[in-house]
């Protein structure tokens, strides 16, 4: 305090002089007191620094993913309608697609990616047992449906027999409830 004040005469200015003293002088020791607390505001800052660097791995995380997503969805709407000379620039843009999506599901904590090996571990096994159960007839069956398949897709007009060619996938999972479809008849013909 560098200066002496002027002390007020009347009662009611001289308490509100005094309060106001008392509450500077509260905030100046609060300050003082802080200030002096430095373990506490290195935890502070640490607890700052910490919750700032889990955001900003959660952020780069979600947005690799919405990229990696975004990406394969472009690829996807571009290959459908782009003629097929141009399908070459297509599957480069698929592969990158697939090393974008690659690397974010490496970003993935190993929880998570221990649960998706064990699930792939379980389907597997399941598909195995599976396979092991289809009694021999279905496969003859199955044998008959791939040949008619064949004949399907080569019946179809040429634009769409190329899209069947190219997306095997939709054949094998028609093909995959077809031979369901006929393991269930062949269980209930045992029973």
């Amino acid at each position: 305090m560098s200066g002496k004040k002027e002390v007020p005469s009347d009662p009611a200015a001289l308490r509100a002089d005094i309060e106001k003293t008392r509450q500077d002088l509260g905030d100046t020791v609060e300050a003082l007191v802080h200030k002096v607390d430095v373990p506490a505001r290195a935890k502070e800052k640490t607890l700052q620094a910490k919750e700032k660097a889990t955001e900003a791995a959660v952020n780069a995380k979600d947005a690799a993913t919405v990229k990696a997503v975004q990406a394969k969805d472009k690829v996807t709407e571009a290959a459908a309608a782009l003629p097929a000379q141009v399908n070459v620039k297509v599957e480069q843009a698929k592969a990158k697609a697939a090393t974008v999506t690659a690397q974010a599901v490496d970003a993935l904590p190993p929880q998570v990616t221990e649960k998706v090996d064990q699930a792939r571990v379980k389907v597997g096994e399941a598909a195995a047992h599976v396979a092991d159960a289809i009694p021999p007839q279905v496969t003859a069956k199955v044998e008959q449906a791939k040949v008619k398949a064949a004949e399907a897709v080569d019946s179809l007009p040429e634009p769409v027999a190329q899209q069947a060619r190219r997306h095997p996938a939709v054949a094998g999972a028609a093909l995959a409830a077809v031979l369901f479809l006929l393991w269930k008849l062949v269980r209930r013909g045992r029973s």
